[in-house]
């Protein structure tokens, strides 16, 4: 079986939605709990939609939706949402990669290498648990520095996902034994998923947050667990990007590091210069970075004894700067609220503001914020206009735990924020919610922005967070009409689910809804039976041009719709990389557009198909005369392929050479496929 083939099978699909659920990875699936709820109410008809898609090749990812996270050091981490569909395909890629890759790296799983074990296919997650990778790699560094081996060094990666070049990460899945189709359309998925909103593509990077990365990125960086030097005397540990030295003797790993930063300029990856260092080890508990080792004593299974664990931060936290960041953020996660500690917080943020998140989840532990930390929230709120994310989570911690006089001073700071096309997706996500509770934006504002914001993870949310007895019946039917209909299927799973709460469903022909979305509402009654559908056929055509209007092509190709559809997909794959293949073709769907033209209209004769040229060649024929736009396109069509290198040696008219077909051609043939539709629809035919 082909490995697309195995990508969509039904079992691998649902195997790929089980791990998605089981991802214990709580950060991330905080983005997505209301998603990944209303898609399992009817995920047996959307896994076999999904499969239905990736078989006929016209699914269609969604751009990611990026976030950016301040850094320590100030520069942004970019973290990716990808819709639950997108995670879906993704995990299913990697379910086949894991299995591959799986027989030729266990026998490294927690003795050279301890992070993204692969857990196996009946498993329940797809990970092994991290925690026990962590504690491997630990033991094992100390018994590397009781063995002899004193001297340590680490080799860390610069911006390791978002570097991997997509045709390194082939060559290493060919090397896997998997087929060319596979791998162009994972880096065509991966292209998507990584680019940023500003709609530039690149050929490198992995989203940063899905689960299926950590596994795909182990393809690439398991290249290093080779790692070999004559005569050398070594212990060499990895923990994701994380590669830790140990040897006898402080050259011995110098000609170690050199050899790595050959193997990375082989991957096109880059060593951390600034975090690579020879040093001898005097304390081995200082070389780990674990979290649960050596245990923190104010902390038990069953009690934590806040006093000392106060304690504890103070001693982390000398002049309010943090010493050890991982255990830090350890304890400030068991802290119960108190003045003292709240104090001290706001402080070390000042020092530290890429510890914006813990803070904001230990404020969130308030029911009500004390007044002063209350005010000094709003004005962190109002002063922190460097990175949106920190003020999406400083928005959301604030959310319905200020007191009246300072709920209503955010708001009017909020409302000013409030751009719903030019904004990130997250502070447009915390800002929303918060005036659609307090009421400071008005129903038409509230349906724009649920309508109209760029994001669909962001449209999502929006209408998730819509309360519809807040709302008047036309205001909430504005939404679910529009969101019903929306480009992305998420957005058009919370529209229908929302139609659901309000009893409304919207009135008149299903064609153009968004297929999820009557899914939704057949599995909870709302509807009899689905009549929406997906029309490959419309779907290239907007891909190689947004102003080809669609038309039922499905009534127009009858029985010989599927092929059409399949002719229309490969031609608009074609167009951006092979245009001598786009015209070849659509030559072809040419040639079926004109049967079907005239088994539609038989007062213009009969046509047999695959003899093109018979009405080619008759420009004062019926067709012609009847349909010059279709014509026209048939014949410039025609006409190139005629003279493309691909197809013939001489051009028949000229006897010139044939030669290349310049992708000059393309903004014409989109033209007259727009002016040969438009005919159509006016002869009443689509």
């Amino acid at each position: 079986m082909a490995d697309l083939d195995q990508l969509r099978h039904p079992d691998n699909l649902r195997r790929a939605w089980r791990w998605l659920r089981s991802n214990p990875d709580a950060a991330y699936k905080s983005y997505f709990r209301s998603l990944y709820q209303r898609f399992a109410i009817a995920e047996d008809a959307l896994l076999d939609d999904l499969a239905d898609r990736l078989r006929r090749g016209i699914y269609e990812p969604e751009p990611a939706t990026k976030l950016f996270h301040p850094k320590a050091s100030g520069i942004l981490r970019p973290y990716s949402l990808l819709s639950v569909e997108d995670q879906i395909v993704y995990q299913a890629a990697l379910n086949l990669i894991a299995e591959q890759l799986q027989p030729r790296v266990a026998q490294r799983y927690n003795k050279t290498v301890f992070g993204h074990l692969y857990a196996g296919k009946t498993s329940t997650w797809f990970y092994r648990k991290w925690t026990d990778g962590y504690q491997a790699f630990n033991q094992a560094t100390r018994k590397a520095f009781a063995d002899g081996y004193v001297y340590a060094a680490s080799f860390d990666l610069t911006a390791c996902y978002d570097s991997l070049d997509h045709r390194v990460l082939r060559h290493f899945l060919e090397k896997l034994g998997f087929d060319p189709d596979f791998c162009t359309k994972l880096a065509q998925w991966l292209e998507k998923w990584t680019a940023t909103g500003k709609g530039i593509f690149h050929n490198h990077g992995i989203p940063q947050g899905p689960l299926s990365s950590g596994l795909l990125s182990e393809v690439v960086l398991s290249y290093f667990d080779d790692l070999k030097l004559k005569r050398a005397d070594f212990r060499y540990l990895r923990y994701v990007d994380d590669i830790r030295l140990f040897a006898k003797d402080e050259h011995t790993l110098r000609k170690l590091l050199i050899r790595l930063d050959e193997m990375s300029k082989d991957i096109g990856l880059f060593p951390q210069s600034g975090k690579i260092s020879i040093h001898r080890i005097t304390d081995i508990e200082e070389e780990l970075k674990s979290v649960s080792n050596p245990p923190e004593t104010a902390i038990s299974s069953k009690f934590t004894d806040q006093k000392k664990l106060l304690k504890r931060i103070k001693e982390l936290t000398p002049r309010y700067c943090i010493r050890n960041p991982t255990r830090f953020k350890y304890l400030l996660a068991h802290a119960t609220p108190s003045a003292e500690l709240t104090a001290r917080v706001w402080l070390i943020l000042q020092h530290h503001p890429e510890i914006y998140r813990s803070v904001c989840n230990y404020l969130k532990r308030y029911a009500k914020l004390p007044r002063i930390a209350g005010e000094k929230l709003v004005e962190v709120i109002n002063t922190n206009g460097l990175y949106s994310a920190v003020q999406a989570e400083f928005i959301a911690a604030a959310d319905g735990r200020l007191g009246g006089i300072q709920d209503r001073k955010l708001a009017r700071i909020i409302k000013k924020l409030w751009i719903p096309k030019n904004m990130s997706s997250d502070l447009q996500v915390a800002a929303g919610r918060y005036l659609f509770r307090t009421g400071d934006l008005s129903a038409a504002q509230i349906a724009y922005a649920c309508h109209a914001a760029p994001s669909w993870w962001t449209r999502t949310i929006l209408i998730e967070s819509v309360v519809p007895s807040s709302l008047g019946s036309t205001t909430i039917q504005q939404i679910v009409d529009a969101g019903v209909k929306d480009r992305g299927g998420d957005a058009a799973l919370s529209a229908s689910w929302k139609g659901f709460e309000a009893n409304y469903v919207p009135p008149g022909q299903r064609r153009s809804w968004k297929k999820a979305a009557e899914l939704l509402m057949k599995e909870l009654g709302m509807v009899q039976r689905s009549t929406a559908s997906h029309c490959g056929i419309n779907h290239a055509f907007a891909k190689l041009d947004t102003r080809i209007s669609t038309a039922n092509w499905r009534n127009f190709f009858g029985a010989r719709y599927a092929q059409a559809e399949r002719q229309a997909i490969e031609a608009v794959a074609a167009s951006g990389v092979n245009i001598t293949g786009f015209v070849n073709l659509l030559d072809v769907f040419d040639d079926l557009l004109i049967d079907a033209i005239y088994r539609a209209d038989v007062s213009i004769g009969r046509y047999n198909l695959g003899q093109i040229g018979s009405v080619l060649n008759a420009p004062t024929g019926r067709f012609a005369t009847n349909y010059p736009k279709a014509y026209a396109l048939a014949k410039e069509v025609h006409e190139r392929r005629y003279e493309s290198m691909a197809s013939h040696p001489l051009v028949k008219s000229s006897g010139k050479p044939t030669k290349r077909i310049s992708y000059k051609f393309l903004p014409t043939v989109k033209k007259l496929i727009r002016e040969c539709i438009a005919e159509l629809r006016t002869k009443g035919l689509i």
